[in-house]
């Protein structure tokens, strides 16, 4: 028998090296079993979008989607409201905007109200180098008949460009990321049921919901949402669009006098070399778009796959 002071404290250890035994099991998670920490682990490594955050504020939502490298991307789906499916799409945000951000999370509403499966997706800030090689491509060459002894405002951005080591490889890495988001997208609509979905960019993302579906064969549509394209994307989109394809563009854009004349050139330009399958609309848009315009993008989009 254990008496006395001694005793009490070895009864004392005993007690602590079995409550942290206890704590050690309970904290240690099941064979497969991801936890929470462990989770926001890896989706922070895929987007930096705090996506464990969003997952918690929409957990009927909420959506993981396994990625080729074995981490994850999360997603929002919104099944349709009204049945039978009149389609599904796929909303790719803007860069650096969420899967519940601005226009992207409005149309999870207006659209399944209106028969349609949607599913959402965050999208990472490119890398600085991409965003400041692509700034630089905006900025006309300087012109000959400057005056002797001034440089072009630019001269700096294009000496740190230069700099960078292999722009066009991160860029690629940065594309071949957004073709894996999309593939676990189009995947899991396919397990869902869903054929044939039609894809959204909104901004900037249009050009790479359009690169990624020149690869693929089931889809329905591609839909341009207030579109931006680098000078050299756009002048590349004849050629692109003019190739076999199976699914239509929907051009979306805002129909103000600012952005209004690219898009106006845009469809001259796919006009001239006779690309099918090409609708150009002007819509009331905010400039970034935004959650509010989601009801008559909505009306669009419901308009233009009922075709």
């Amino acid at each position: 028998m254990i008496t006395g002071r001694a005793g009490v404290g070895v009864l004392w250890l005993l007690l602590t090296a079995l409550a942290l035994t206890v704590s050690a099991q309970e904290s240690e998670p099941e064979p497969g079993q991801v936890t929470p920490q462990a989770a926001e682990r890896r989706a922070t490594a895929v987007t930096g979008l705090g996506e464990w955050s969003l997952a918690r504020m929409f957990p009927e939502r909420a959506v993981w989607l396994d990625l080729d490298d074995n981490s994850r991307a999360l997603a929002l789906f919104q099944p349709e409201l009204i049945t039978p499916a009149r389609g599904a799409l796929i909303v790719l945000a803007d860069e650096g905007q969420t899967a519940a951000e601005g226009l992207a999370g409005g149309l999870l509403d207006t659209l399944a109200e209106r028969g349609v499966a949607v599913m959402t997706l965050g999208l990472r800030t490119p890398p600085e180098s991409v965003v400041r090689r692509r700034q630089l491509l905006l900025v006309p060459a300087p012109s000959e008949s400057m005056p002797p002894g001034e440089e072009p405002q630019s001269s700096s951005v294009m000496i740190d460009v230069a700099e960078e080591d292999a722009p066009e490889e991160v860029m690629s890495d940065y594309r071949n990321s957004v073709r894996e988001l999309l593939d676990a997208a189009a995947r899991d609509l396919e397990r869902r049921g869903y054929q044939q979905p039609a894809v959204a960019g909104i901004g900037w993302s249009a050009d790479y919901v359009t690169a990624w579906a020149l690869g693929q064969g089931a889809l329905s549509g591609v839909i341009w949402l207030a579109p931006r394209f680098s000078a050299e994307r756009q002048s590349d989109l004849p050629g692109v669009l003019s190739a076999d394809r199976p699914w239509r563009v929907l051009d979306l854009h805002a129909m103000d006098d600012t952005s209004r004349h690219p898009a106006v050139a845009r469809g001259a330009a796919l006009g001239r070399e006779q690309v099918s399958g090409y609708r150009r609309q002007p819509v009331a848009l905010s400039n970034p778009p935004e959650r509010a315009d989601a009801e008559r993008v909505a009306s669009r989009i419901q308009a233009w796959l009922n075709r």
